[in-house]
């Protein structure tokens, strides 16, 4: 007896980015993924691609600062017309001022440029592997700690917090918990709060960078969000 084997279908990735360097090396890095890649020249293709078109994909790779419509803009159009796909936003600066914005429209996940090839591969990685979590069989510290950041983007925050505590009682000296605890609380508004929890972050790790910026930028504009960092 002869078993049809169905092949898993490759994952679908647009890239949205008005420079072709980094279109070419996003295309060669992920397609040496196993990953389908297509790509826009601006927000204005991009836009084309998946509204009129009306092709879909897995995975949107999008650049923030574009000439023409911006990534906010496109991002801002794609959820008005009930696009429902997972978005990274990709910008050149080292903060991304955004953030609460681009979380409040859901996008996934954030890289800073410039990135390697390693770092987009194990985001984009990180990113497809978080739609297979389920609640009832996490099991480590990084699997809480992905499902928390998942739940934070999806406003889900109690389902978020409830993830980081089992993740603190996992991993007590780990900085991460605290950081994004701080991050829920300034989404909401809690300016104090989340500089305690910053600070705790820093308490156990000096060196860990998104607390670090986090402080940094809620210190120097006190109750105003923006740039929030997931890590």
């Amino acid at each position: 007896k002869i078993i049809e084997v169905k092949k898993m279908e490759k994952k679908k990735i647009l890239i949205i980015d008005d420079e072709r360097n980094i279109r070419m090396t996003l295309t060669y890095c992920l397609e040496s993924e196993g990953y389908q890649v297509d790509t826009a020249i601006n927000g204005e293709e991009g836009l084309d691609i998946l509204l009129n078109q009306k092709k879909i994909y897995d995975l949107i790779l999008l650049d923030i600062k574009m000439p023409g419509k911006t990534g906010m803009e496109v991002l801002k159009e794609l959820r008005e017309n009930e696009n429902k796909s997972n978005v990274i936003m990709m910008t050149a600066y080292g903060t991304i001022k955004e953030a609460v914005t681009a979380i409040k429209l859901n996008a996934i996940d954030f890289i800073s440029k410039p990135f390697t090839p390693d770092q987009i591969k194990a985001l984009v990685a990180k990113v497809f592997s978080r739609e297979n979590l389920q609640e009832d069989k996490l099991n480590t510290f990084e699997e809480y700690i992905e499902f928390a950041k998942l739940n934070i983007i999806e406003k889900k925050f109690d389902k978020a917090i409830e993830a980081l505590r089992i993740a603190i009682s996992k991993e007590p000296g780990l900085p991460d918990t605290h950081n994004l605890l701080g991050v829920i609380e300034e989404y909401k508004g809690n300016v104090d709060e989340a500089q305690k929890y910053y600070r705790a972050a820093l308490a156990l790790d000096p060196s860990y960078e998104p607390a670090n910026s986090n402080l940094d930028r809620i210190t120097e504009l006190e109750s105003i969000i923006n740039d929030i960092k997931l890590g």
